[in-house]
This record gives C-alpha cells, structure tokens and sequence, in this order.
C-alpha cells in the first residue's frame, strides 16, 4: 500500500473517532456539523476501504495467482468497481430507491453507449489486455509493420516506442482484433543470421571459423547465458554452382537492436574471418604496388633483387582485421613475419618494472613515429569515471590532458594525479588497461625473429585500430626464395644481424636474448629452410 492509503485510512480513523464524540455529546455539536461528521467519515471510510479491498485484489491475489505485474490500468478498473459497489450500498443505507436510479440512467447509458462505441471498445480492451497481460511494459512487440519497445498502456491505446525513438500509439481494440508478435525481455528468444558460401569449403571448417570469430571479440548484445551456434542449414544450387546455406544462433539481450545493430556485427565480423580463411570467392587482393613497396622498404628485403622480391611476394598472402578487432599469436599463422600494409595496430608492452618504478619493454625500435590518438568516445568514458572523484570539471581535465596521448594506461596515470584521496587514486587507477600500448603503422613490421631464427612470437595482445591489412611472409615463402636465389641466405643473414642489433635486442621480441652473427644467423636459416623444403 501507498503512503496516500494510509494516509487516507488515518483521517478516517481520525474523523470516525470525531464523528462518535460529537454524536455522543449532542449539546455542543449542532445537527449539520454532526451530519457533515457523518459524510466525511462516509467518503474517507469509503476511499480507505476501496483502497484495501483494491491492495488485496490486485497486489496479493492477482500477483500470486497469475504470477505477473499488475498495470495502472487494472488497477483502475478494479477501483472503479469497488467505488460502484460502495456507492451502492451507500445509497441503499439511504434508503434511496437504486432500482429507479438504474432506469431512469438507461436511456443515457444508450446514448452514451452509442456515441462513445469507439472509445469503450478500447477501454474495455485494454482492461481485457492487462486482465490477460499477453504482454507487460519492456517487452518488444510486433503488431502489423510496427516492431518496438512497449512503454505505457492506458486505458484507450497501447504505446510502442521504435528503435528511432518514435511512439506509436496503437488502439487496443486493434490489439485484441488482430494478433501480435510478443518478444519478451531477458535475452531468452533465440535469433538466426544467415550466410552462404560455396559448397566446396568444409562445412565444419567454416562453422567453427565461424564461432571462433564471435566468441573471440565478444558482442554487446549477445547474451552469455545462452551459447552461439552455427549450422549447416541447407544448399542450393544457382547458375550450375552449388552453395551451402549457414545460419549461426544467438540471444540478444535486447531484441530491438538486433536487426539494426547486432546481425550486421556478426556478419561483419565473420567477413574478415572467410576472408582471412579465403573463404569468399571475392576476396580483396591487397596492390602488388603496394607490396613491393613496403618489401622494399625494410632493409634486409631492399639488398635482394628485385624478382627475388616478387618470387618472396607471390608466395605470400595477406590478412585482413575489422576495425577493434583483437588478437594475437593463436589467431595468426606460426613462423612467419607481418608487414603492416595499411591500418595501424596496438601491441599491449610487457611490464619489467616494480609497483615504485613502473617499466615496460619496448616491442619494436623502428617503429613509425606517427601516432593515433585516443578516440572522443574513450576520452568521455575516462571523463566520466573521473568526475566520480573531482566532479564536473574532470571534462576539459580528460580532454587537455588526453591531446597528444596514444596509450589508455598513460591518461589513466597523468589523471590520477587530480585525485587527492590516495584510496580514491588506487579505485581510478584499477579501471586502466593492464599495461601500456605501443602503436604500430603502415610500413612496420614484427615477428623477424620467428622467420629468420624460428622463435615463436611473442605473447602480447594486438588490437586493430583501423582496419588493417598484414602481409604475412611465411617460412615456406622464405624457403621458396630462397631456393630460386642462392645468394638470399647470405644477404639476408648479414642484413638482419645489424638489425637485431640496432633495434631487436631487449626488446619484447628478443628479451635478454644474446644478438647472433651473421654466420649463426646463415646457419640457422639454412637448418630452417632444409626443414622446411623437407616438409614441403
């Protein structure tokens, strides 16, 4: 119960024991005060008891035996009911004759019943839909072309809210007429995406390169109670060529944007999937130009000759990464090196330091010295959590002191500093990343020791900031070009021992890792490309 029912039940408490002192004591109290005691106690008693009789129904009986949340409008209804008895029976103590009340009020029911055969008809279903509830407020319904959000239901129409934000209110006579579509809330109503490939692919390749995408780079809206699934669901043959019809299954948390938002996340995200797996007859075939270009722009590459490059080329593939896309040495292929062909990519650093003293190894000394910033929306984030702790003018603090700043780890650190209680400071400092990044661009490259020396690369998480495109050189390449120059060991392996020098050792990639001459260098080539053209 409210706090206007007790209210109410406490003036007529008060005015009941008004009402027997006056009656009781009729020397002092003149009849209309008593009578106007007497219909004060009648009105006030008659709210109070409507108002308990209408907790009971609704909130106890209704609650408990039909196991759902009662509405404003069944709510109302049953009050009106309640009153109409009360009014009833308070006439009849009267001694009022209600029959005649009844008839003479017939002919306007009529009246009234006719001019007004619209509005009742709603009324009456809407206390029809929330008697029934086939719906509650925060489910999506569907009802002809209209799909949204349900957010109010009066006693004339029922109010859906579309996902651009408009509200349509639908009559609730049209809603009992005709049927409607009910997706209730909690990410419990499964939803299919579809996608084709050519019927040559392995179906179980392809499902779980699928599953491995979304899984990997978690969604939003995807419920984590509920498991992804992908299926063969059926082929079909056009034009003489036979494909395979997949539809992977999900639980949105919010069934209203998984037409405009979630489906077209999975299916992008499982594009660059095919597409790194060359599962898509179509697939964007980075510029030869291009790659010539980088290949030749990194030294121990530059001293070969020119076809010997296009041989190390044509061997070669590329990878393509959506835009915060994230990986690392599991999602990429084993012995081989990455030329950032275009894009730019994060590489989280691995930290040496103490708590006192914080440090972290760098993972490439070539790298470009152009660097992304921070994105408006992360800034904000950081604004936000900041202003919990030194209020509003955390916005332009965020915002001035993020110009300039590529890495999440260091805003987090230079803003804590604006944060005087130290326990307050550590609470901040939890929110940042593990470590800082380190931002790789078009024209850098990493993973030289895992093709010139075998090492396995290293451990570090990557995150694509834009999409980026890899030019992956694979061992068994190396091995090619190798085979076709003979001279390529030995330019290659005077090369990369002044690289490792300059710019490897001590690094992420070759951490206390003694540099190796140019001749260790030629043998352990030579050891790798035997194996590799005996596993060829």
């Amino acid at each position: 119960m409210n706090a206007f029912s007790l209210i109410i039940i406490s003036i007529t408490g008060i005015l009941l024991f008004l009402y027997v002192f006056a009656s009781n004591n009729p020397e002092i109290f003149s009849p209309p005060i008593l009578g106007g005691l007497q219909m004060a106690v009648a009105v006030c008693g008659g709210i109070a008891l409507v108002n308990i009789l209408s907790f009971l129904i609704v909130d106890i009986w209704f609650v408990r035996t039909r196991r759902k949340k009662p509405s404003a409008l069944l709510r109302l209804v049953v009050a009106l009911f309640l009153y109409g008895i009360y009014a009833i029976a308070i006439l009849l103590l009267l001694g009022k004759d209600v029959a005649a009340l009844f008839t003479t009020s017939a002919v306007f029911s009529v009246v009234i019943g006719f001019a007004l055969q619209s509005t009742l008809g709603n009324f009456f279903s809407g206390i029809a839909l929330r008697i029934d509830q086939p719906f509650q407020i925060g489910d999506t319904a569907i009802f002809n072309d209209i799909e949204g959000l349900v957010v109010a239901i009066t006693w004339r129409a029922t109010t859906i809210q579309t996902i651009e934000g408009i509200l349509i209110h639908v009559p609730n006579g049209s809603l009992s007429a005709d049927s409607i579509r009910v997706i209730p809330s909690g990410g419990k109503v499964q939803r299919g995406v579809d996608f084709t490939l050519p019927a040559t692919f392995p179906p179980q390749q392809a499902i779980d390169t699928v599953c491995t995408a979304i899984l990997n780079e978690p969604i939003g809206n995807l419920n984590p109670d509920y498991p992804v699934s992908t299926k063969l669901w059926e082929y079909e043959r056009e034009d003489g060529v036979l494909w395979a019809n997949y539809k992977i299954f999900y639980y949105p948390n919010d069934y209203r944007l998984a037409t405009l938002q979630t489906d077209r996340e999975i299916l992008r995200r499982i594009w660059y999937a095919l597409h790194r797996q060359q599962m898509i007859a179509d697939a964007v075939v980075p510029d030869r130009d291009l790659c010539i270009q980088r290949l030749s722009a990194i030294d121990f590459f530059a001293s070969l000759h020119l076809e010997t490059r296009e041989v190390l080329l044509r061997h070669s593939h590329s990878l393509l990464f959506d835009v915060r896309e994230t990986f690392d040495r599991d999602r990429l292929p084993e012995a081989s090196m990455f030329i950032i062909l275009s894009g730019c990519i994060e590489i989280e650093r691995k930290e040496v330091g103490t708590v006192e003293k914080e440090e972290f190894l760098r993972f490439n000394l070539r790298a470009k010295n152009r660097r992304i910033p921070l994105t408006v929306e992360t800034v904000e984030t950081v604004a936000r959590q900041l202003a919990r702790y030194i209020g509003p003018g955390a916005f332009p603090q965020t915002r001035e002191t993020a110009r300039g700043i590529t890495s999440l780890y260091w805003l987090y650190r230079d803003l804590a500093e604006e944060i005087p209680d130290p326990e307050q400071r550590q609470e901040f400092l939890a929110l940042r990343p593990s470590a800082p990044v380190e931002q790789l661009q078009a024209g850098d490259f990493f993973g030289e020791p895992c093709l010139f020396l075998g090492q396995p690369l290293v451990a570090a998480k990557m995150r694509a900031v834009e999409e980026t495109a890899l030019l992956v050189i694979s061992r068994t390449a190396l091995a090619k070009t190798m085979n076709r120059d003979e001279r390529a060991i030995d330019l290659l392996s005077q090369q990369f021992a002044r690289y490792q020098q300059e710019y490897l050792v001590e690094t992420m990639q070759m951490p206390g890792i003694e540099p190796l001459s140019a001749v260790a260098i030629a043998s352990k080539m030579r050891q790798l490309y035997l194996l590799t053209n005996s596993l060829a």
